[in-house]
């Protein structure tokens, strides 16, 4: 019972810090709705197609921000409780069980967040977050294969999705006889792929846009607002 009201508490306590999205905060601050621009998503990749590399890696440190201190918390939750109630049952390893539950509940409010209509991100960034705290080792392989495969592509969404199955596989198969981890990055890396099918289609159709695409089209832009000309169509890749 006690474990229950704790993951409630820390599911909660998640699920409201992930609904604080800095990406349309950032985009306020701009006097825009980051909805209503590039893809619509409220995540960093938008941010960065919006507004430039700055604000897009602001808005990556402050989102995976919120899946650490998710993490912590959940972590400080089951601390907490096994010093005040040492004669409770609670599951083994109350701390890294809390520590899931609130990362789990920071990518649902990522996702679905409370104060902006349930219309938020793809929630990579707060599993990056999240993962780093929970296993390290892991995350930065991960980290390192998607960076190659933007790198590569020149497609986050390549980067975003086989990272995360990446990372979920490597986390499975070192921890998988830890329950609570093993699910969490099932599910999350589940809820990522979900909430990235329309780049899937688009990856298979050929039309999922490419950093230098999307660098290209804000020159060209800027150049529109001065009352230039856009370049040659030949310039667009």
């Amino acid at each position: 019972m006690m474990t229950a009201i704790l993951s409630i508490i820390t599911l909660a306590i998640g699920y409201l810090i992930g609904s604080i999205m800095s990406a349309v905060k950032i985009a306020k601050a701009r006097s825009r709705d980051i909805r209503e621009c590039g893809s619509g998503n409220a995540g960093s990749t938008n941010v960065l197609r919006t507004f430039g590399w700055k604000w897009g890696l602001l808005c990556l440190f402050f989102d995976s921000l919120k899946g650490a201190v998710s993490v912590f918390i959940g972590m400080g939750v089951g601390y907490a409780a096994l010093r005040l109630f040492p004669n409770a049952k609670f599951v083994s390893d109350l701390s890294l069980f809390l520590g899931c539950v609130g990362l789990l509940g920071a990518v649902l409010g990522h996702l679905l967040p409370l104060f902006y209509q349930f219309r938020g991100g793809k929630c990579v960034a707060v599993a990056l977050g999240g993962f780093l705290v929970l296993s390290p080792v892991q995350l930065l392989i991960a980290l390192a294969v998607a960076i190659v495969l933007i790198a590569i592509t020149r497609m986050v969404s390549v980067g975003s999705v086989v990272g995360t199955l990446t990372v979920a596989t490597l986390v499975i198969i070192k921890n998988w006889l830890n329950i609570p981890l093993t699910a969490v990055s099932v599910i999350v890396a589940a809820i990522i792929v979900i909430a990235h099918l329309p780049n899937i289609q688009r990856i298979m159709a050929g039309r999922e846009r490419r950093l230098d695409r999307i660098e290209w089209e804000k020159r060209e832009e800027a150049k529109r607002e001065d009352g230039s000309k856009p370049a040659d169509s030949e310039n667009e890749n």
